[in-house]
């Protein structure tokens, strides 16, 4: 690995948890689609379901009591019933339709939850609950970006900032290493080969991005962050679909 791809990886790690801290959301929008440029579509994926565990746990200590535990029960479970056979799929399936397919349904469900939003329309309760757990677990798996979903039932329920990040990082906690393990049993993936100071400047950065987040947290409105989250929902949509076009292209 070359010195500017090492310091351009862990650049993007410390952004994107940044973003998480702030939006409850990074390492499954931004992350992925970069980490598959970058080093693989299969490496890129499992690091990306790796510090999507990791960067959570961190943020715990600091969020424990905002989280709203039965949401993560009706987003979690639906979204771990899913991954085993979106697992498979993935296995036997080339990756770039599997990514414009998910990119395309997610980008259509963003522009209707936008849409519905204006109207003052609010969609909550179990069955909404249940199909965003579906759509996290599949987005994980199959493109590491469980996050668009997410933003379509936070735009969609109304949910309050401050709650809605907190809740995410027990819910991501969950799905990351289910995917992790469903990967790496039923397509063999691993973890990329990188050098030791790597691995260390890169949890180093996420632990700095808790403190940096915060510090940006503070200075944002709660409608500043809500933005943030849909903006984060559709550029991770697009550039799953990137990513998809660019490997159905060579």
């Amino acid at each position: 690995m070359t010195l500017s791809l090492a310091l351009t990886l862990i650049g993007l790690v410390l952004t994107c948890a940044v973003i998480q801290r702030v939006a409850g959301m990074g390492l499954g929008i931004v992350f992925a689609p970069y980490a598959v440029v970058l080093i693989g579509a299969h490496e890129g994926i499992m690091l990306a379901n790796f510090l999507g565990g990791l960067v959570p746990i961190v943020m715990l200590p600091r969020i424990w009591s905002q989280i709203e535990w039965d949401k993560v029960l009706w987003l979690g479970l639906p979204a771990i019933a899913v991954m085993p056979g979106a697992a498979w799929l993935s296995s036997v399936s080339p990756p770039a339709p599997l990514y414009l397919v998910v990119a395309s349904l997610v980008l259509l469900s963003l522009v209707i939850s936008v849409l519905l939003a204006r109207v003052d329309t609010t969609v909550d309760g179990r069955s909404p609950q249940v199909v965003t757990g579906v759509g996290i677990g599949l987005g994980t798996v199959l493109g590491g970006v469980g996050g668009p979903a997410a933003t379509v039932y936070a735009v969609l329920s109304r949910w309050p900032a401050l709650p809605m990040v907190a809740t995410l990082q027990p819910l991501w906690i969950l799905v990351s290493a289910v995917s992790f393990g469903s990967k790496w049993a039923w397509d063999d993936g691993q973890l990329p080969d990188l050098p030791g100071w790597v691995w260390l400047a890169m949890i180093a950065s996420v632990v700095i991005s808790v403190w940096l987040g915060e510090l940006l947290q503070k200075r944002l409105r709660e409608h500043g962050i809500q933005r943030l989250v849909i903006v984060l929902g559709f550029l991770g949509a697009l550039l799953s679909l990137a990513t998809g076009l660019r490997l159905l292209l060579g």
